[in-house]
């Protein structure tokens, strides 16, 4: 069956000259027939190895129901037990898999001049990252590639939009300043693959019927929102700009420990109206090296957060962590106790223990990033509408790793710990339980009083412009 690349995104995957390349976006760009294409290119070159790969086996499936579609027209010979598909220049394709944490490793000492990874945002970082090791040629003209296609969502969600989405515009080639790697990102959607719009024209109103996130997620490839998304938060409603703040609001600094990991350092303020502002962050992180931190001793992280202030901070919360005795192991990171509570207070730092439960906490963080209207007390119309926290724009690391969380799957009243970097949202996390925020009890008005009255007629009002009728039936109704 012949097969070439619609004019477009798919043609400029094909084309891409750099290292990596990722493709997708959306759902129905037609990013699998693409990826598997790809390979075949080189199939007449008899020292060729490809490899494609899925997380799972039974992912793995798709991919190979898809490659007897195409290859046995182009000589493909399959052995169900190798996974390989044999070329008659003696060229191979192969496929795989890493359904557990540590298959990666199967491939050691392997050679491939194509690594392809079909919905990359379903592999970890490390899986990922391991399989450049296999990208290799000792042959000039077959020169290494890697490319990848996904959808957002998934544990791999992160350093996907991390690697490609965020480090450069689509189409757009970007070099990695530590590693001199190439790689680009392609965006696509349905739109771009017209063979599947024009043979299931319904399929664009089943993507349109999904709910709401799934609709921005894989109709319009939206890598802000994705299934498992703890929260709804984004700089046009959440952020703001930095701006001098009043020497009257209280200071508070808040600390979520780390060492081998990040620690995450969170200054705030505290309006009149009780409304939190995140205005200075310290994130202790290693910049070429995700989720790794920079070993640094409490004394030292203490020196360096009075060296940021100028400011006077009413009070300090910890990680409660910190003021436990440490295991020989971590002696480390300490100099002169037995905690880090001890260090941190002998450099001047004294802090006091934050509540750590988790449950709460999360109910406690979207209470503050829940959207709360304004009502106009002469009108009774909404004015505006505003969160009870907010963090200043600048603020690089919230802003790369707080939108991204996700649930953890096993525990969906909690946020997945092990696979993204959820410190500086436990920092966030401290803050707002020592601030919480209580239910509102809103005091019945008396039946027949004006504000009874005025409160039924607001909500005619608004029964009358949701159903489409007349203001006096609505009252009636009431």
């Amino acid at each position: 069956m012949k097969w070439q690349p619609h004019p477009g995104p798919q043609e400029d995957f094909c084309k891409a000259g750099t290292f990596e390349a990722l493709y997708g976006g959306a759902a129905g760009p037609g990013k699998t027939e693409c990826l598997i294409m790809m390979p075949t290119r080189y199939i007449g070159h008899p020292r060729f190895r490809g490899i494609l790969l899925r997380r799972t086996f039974p992912q793995l499936r798709e991919i190979i129901d898809r490659c007897w579609r195409y290859y046995p027209s182009l000589g493909g010979v399959y052995r169900s037990t190798e996974h390989r598909w044999y070329f008659p220049s003696g060229s191979i394709i192969e496929l795989g898999h890493m359904q557990n944490a540590n298959d990666q490793y199967q491939y050691q000492g392997r050679e491939y001049h194509f690594i392809g990874f079909d919905e990359l945002t379903q592999f970890r970082r490390e899986q990922y990252l391991y399989l450049f090791s296999r990208a290799r040629s000792t042959i000039p003209e077959l020169a290494p590639l890697v490319r990848a296609t996904c959808n957002p969502g998934g544990v791999g969600h992160e350093f996907v939009h991390t690697r490609f989405v965020r480090a450069a515009p689509p189409n757009e080639r970007f070099v990695d300043r530590v590693t001199g790697l190439s790689r680009m990102f392609i965006n696509a959607t349905v739109y771009d693959n017209p063979t599947l719009v024009d043979n299931d024209p319904l399929y664009l109103k089943r993507l349109e019927a999904l709910p709401e996130i799934e609709k921005r997620r894989l109709l319009y490839g939206d890598w802000e929102t994705f299934e498992g998304q703890a929260f709804q938060i984004s700089r046009e409603s959440h952020g703001i700009e930095p701006f001098d703040i009043p020497p009257e609001w209280p200071r508070y600094q808040v600390l979520d420990w780390g060492s081998s990991k990040p620690f995450s350092v969170g200054w705030y303020a505290v309006d009149y109206d009780g409304i939190i502002y995140r205005y200075r962050e310290w994130y202790g992180c290693d910049d070429t090296r995700a989720d790794i931190g920079l070993k640094m001793t409490a004394q030292d992280v203490a020196r360096g957060i009075l060296e940021r202030e100028t400011e006077r901070i009413k009070l300090r919360i910890a990680d409660p962590s910190i003021f436990h005795n440490l295991p020989r192991s971590r002696r480390k990171e300490t100099v002169g106790g037995n905690s880090i509570a001890h260090d941190f207070a002998t450099a001047g730092v004294v802090m006091q223990k934050g509540d750590n439960q988790r449950l709460q906490g999360l109910h406690q963080v979207h209470r503050r990033l829940q959207i709360t209207e304004t009502v106009d007390k002469e009108t009774g119309e909404v004015t505006a509408g505003q969160p009870s926290l907010y963090v200043f724009n600048d603020h690089k690391q919230f802003w790369r790793t707080i939108p991204l969380l996700r649930y953890d799957p096993k525990n969906t009243e909690d946020i997945e710990t092990d696979q993204q970097e959820d410190h500086i949202y436990d920092e966030v996390r401290y803050m707002c339980m020592f601030k919480p925020m209580t239910p509102r009890v809103a005091k019945p008005s008396e039946k027949g009083s004006f504000k009874d009255e005025r409160s039924r007629y607001l909500r005619a009002k608004r029964m009358a412009a949701r159903r489409g009728i007349s203001i006096h039936d609505a009252y009636r109704r009431l």
